[in-house]
């Protein structure tokens, strides 16, 4: 057996009582986990940080139980805001390999979750986030240097060096330049999707 915090990226139900959980754990990176006994597993939504205790048997994992860390409250979101979250889970599903650990898209995610929280940040957050991802993951960028804005140039160079909390919060950070890196991130991804 065996504990470590995970963002839960899926779960899938196989039949009454059984789900597989996809889980990006802190430690071993992205993992599946069956999970069998409800009563010992804290009820979460997608998008949530929970501890958990993990047993494996040849190369089956169970998630014997767990208990949440974190949530995502969604009661003052707006559909949008919402599906920020959402896709950030997902680009981690489709970028970052099973069993490699990611500690600073663990790290990253769980420091935007506060502002997941709010509309304000939320978009924001997203496409800092998928950014940073594509970069680190190594994701091939097309880029159009003669047309990007100095701040885009800054955050590019910078992103996998400090705080993603400390780019998604510069005041540069403006509606034009949220667009650009939208637009980069969309046609990074495109091959992928």
């Amino acid at each position: 057996m065996f504990t470590t915090e995970a963002i839960v990226l899926k779960k899938i139900p196989i039949r009454e009582g059984e789900e597989l959980h996809e889980l990006f754990t802190r430690d071993f990176g992205k993992i599946r986990a069956w999970v069998k006994k409800r009563k010992q597993i804290a009820h979460v939504d997608h998008g949530s940080i929970v501890h958990c205790v993990l047993s494996t048997k040849g190369s089956k994992n169970t998630l014997e139980s767990s208990s949440i860390k974190y949530t995502i409250r969604t009661e003052n979101m707006d559909y949008l805001a919402l599906l920020c979250p959402l896709l950030c889970l997902h680009y981690i599903s489709l970028f970052c390999p099973t069993g490699n650990p990611y500690w600073q898209i663990y790290t990253d995610y769980k420091t935007l979750l506060p502002l997941f929280n709010s509309t304000e940040w939320s978009e924001k957050s997203k496409e800092i986030f998928i950014m940073k991802l594509l970069k680190s993951s190594g994701i091939g960028w097309t880029r159009n240097e003669k047309h990007e804005s100095l701040v885009f140039r800054k955050i590019y160079k910078n992103i996998e060096s400090y705080n993603i909390q400390a780019f998604v919060q510069l005041k540069e950070l403006d509606s034009k330049v949220l667009a650009e890196i939208r637009s980069a991130n969309q046609i990074c991804m495109s091959q992928y999707i």
